[in-house]
């Protein structure tokens, strides 16, 4: 776990090469899970947008652990997608998922929602430990019945701070 002693977690560009080979391992990993193509097209727009955000998280040496993205659902509720943590690094997907929340909150979301194939146990295991509880599945889901979901109200950061003159 020497590698997990210094982790950097930032945005990056969803086109980038490391972003793109992270983005299908994660299909490669679901589609041998499900035995079914897991090609899930989102829109690499989508994550660029100003209130969307796609990061990956690197260790000390530079090497991309992991990735996921938040966009927009609605006003006040974003999503997360293209969670992904490499199998050398299980365990990651809390500190990624507590990264992507703080930049939902800062972006000014109420709530946090990530639909996970059931197959995604580290998925799902990070965000039971993490206070999400599950929510019924969006009818629009590509793959009814195989995917759970999860939502979390997050804490509105305070876009500014008034601090009294001091005489």
């Amino acid at each position: 776990m020497d590698d997990f002693e210094t982790i950097y977690i930032g945005s990056e560009d969803p086109d980038a090469l490391d972003a793109r080979m992270l983005c299908d391992e994660r299909q490669i990993y679901l589609a041998a899970m499900t035995g079914q193509n897991a090609q899930h097209g989102i829109a690499s727009g989508d994550l660029r947008g100003m209130r969307a955000r796609f990061v990956v998280a690197r260790n000390a040496m530079g090497e991309a652990m992991g990735c996921g993205a938040i966009r927009r659902h609605s006003y006040h509720v974003a999503e997360v997608r293209l969670f992904y943590v490499r199998p050398r690094y299980r365990g990651l997907e809390a500190s990624l998922l507590s990264y992507l929340e703080e930049q939902a909150r800062l972006l000014g979301y109420h709530t946090l929602r990530l639909s996970a194939m059931r197959a995604e146990r580290g998925a799902s295991r990070a965000c039971e430990a993490s206070g999400y509880r599950r929510v019924p599945a969006d009818p629009d889901s590509l793959q009814p019945g195989e995917t759970v979901c999860f939502e979390k109200p997050l804490g509105v950061a305070d876009t500014w701070t008034v601090t009294p003159a001091t005489k």
